[in-house]
C-alpha cells in the first residue's frame, strides 16, 4: 500500500485543513519517525561497512567493518570429500525392519532415515551421515529383536 504524501491538502471554508488533516497527521508522524530511525541505523557502525572515497586512504580498522546479521551464515553446510559420494540414509534397511514385530524400534528407524534424507537434501552431509548411522543401528536392533520374537513364538507353539 503506497501513501501519497505529495497530494495537496484540502482546506475548509475558513482556510483551515479539515478532516484530511486528522486522517493523514498520524501517518506523517510515523513517516517522520521511520526516516529518523532509518538514518540512525545507517549511521550505526556495527551494522554497516565504512565506505571511503577513492582519494582517501583505503586502510580500515577491523572494528569498523563487520557483517550485518543478514550476511552471517549459520548453516551447517559441509560438502562430501572429493572422492566420496553423498552419505546413505539406509531407508531400505528401515523398510525391511518393518517386517519384524519390533514395532516401536522400527518406526524410529524409519523416522531417523527420513530425517537423514532431509538433512542430505539440505546439504548437511555430516548431520545426515550421523542420523543415517543411527537409523541403521535402530534397523539392525529391530531386525534382531524381531527375529528373536519370531523365534520364541515358533519355539513355544510346537
Amino acid at each position: 500500500m503506497a501513501i501519497n504524501t505529495d497530494a495537496p491538502r484540502a482546506t475548509g471554508v475558513l482556510g483551515v485543513s479539515g478532516a484530511l488533516d486528522s486522517d493523514f497527521g498520524d501517518t506523517e508522524k510515523l513517516l517522520d519517525l521511520s526516516t529518523k530511525e532509518l538514518k540512525g541505523e545507517l549511521n550505526h557502525k556495527s551494522d554497516t561497512y565504512s565506505i571511503k572515497s577513492k582519494n582517501e586512504n583505503t586502510a580500515q580498522n577491523d572494528d569498523s567493518v563487520s557483517l550485518s546479521p543478514s550476511q552471517v551464515d549459520f548453516s551447517r553446510t559441509s560438502s562430501p570429500k572429493p572422492g566420496e559420494s553423498e552419505p546413505w540414509t539406509y531407508l531400505w534397511v528401515a523398510v525391511i525392519s518393518c517386517f519384524c514385530p519390533a514395532v516401536p524400534i522400527n518406526v524410529f528407524a524409519i523416522y531417523f532415515s527420513h530425517m537423514a534424507r532431509g538433512m542430505i537434501r539440505a546439504k548437511d552431509y555430516e548431520g545426515g551421515r550421523k542420523i543415517g548411522r543411527l537409523s541403521l543401528m535402530l534397523s539392525l536392533v529391530s531386525i534382531i529383536v524381531g527375529s528373536a520374537i519370531l523365534l520364541y513364538v515358533a519355539m513355544t507353539e510346537i
